[in-house]
C-alpha cells in the first residue's frame, strides 16, 4: 500500500477516536454535581431506545412495523429484564434477528 492510503486510514482513525476520547478525558477531571451525574447515566439508555424504536417503527422512511425486528425484540426484551446485562441483551437481539432472517429469507 502506498502512503496515501495509510494517511487516509490513520487520519480516519484519529478523526473517529478524538471526539470519543476527548470529552471523557475532560469530564473525568471535573467534579460534577449529583444532578449532572444522574443525568449522564440516562444518556446511553436514551440513545439505545431511540435506535431500537426507529428500527422497529420506520419502514422505507414511513411509519410501519418491521416484522422480523418486532419478533426479535421479544426475546431481547425478556433477556434485558431478567438478566440486566447490556452485552447479553445485544447478543440475543443480534442472534434472534439473524436467525429470523436466515430462516425466512
Amino acid at each position: 500500500m502506498n502512503t496515501y492510503i495509510w494517511t487516509i486510514i490513520i487520519g480516519g482513525a484519529i478523526v473517529t477516536i478524538l471526539p470519543r476520547i476527548l470529552p471523557v478525558m475532560f469530564i473525568s477531571k471535573i467534579n460534577l454535581n449529583d444532578r449532572i451525574s444522574k443525568f449522564f447515566k440516562f444518556i446511553p439508555i436514551a440513545i439505545l431506545s431511540t435506535l431500537v424504536v426507529s428500527e422497529l417503527f420506520i419502514v422505507n422512511n414511513k411509519v410501519g412495523i418491521n416484522t422480523y425486528e418486532a419478533v426479535a425484540v421479544i426475546p431481547t426484551v425478556i433477556i434485558a429484564i431478567k438478566k440486566n446485562n447490556l452485552l447479553l441483551t445485544v447478543i440475543v437481539g443480534v442472534i434472534s434477528l439473524a436467525l429470523l432472517r436466515m430462516i425466512f429469507n
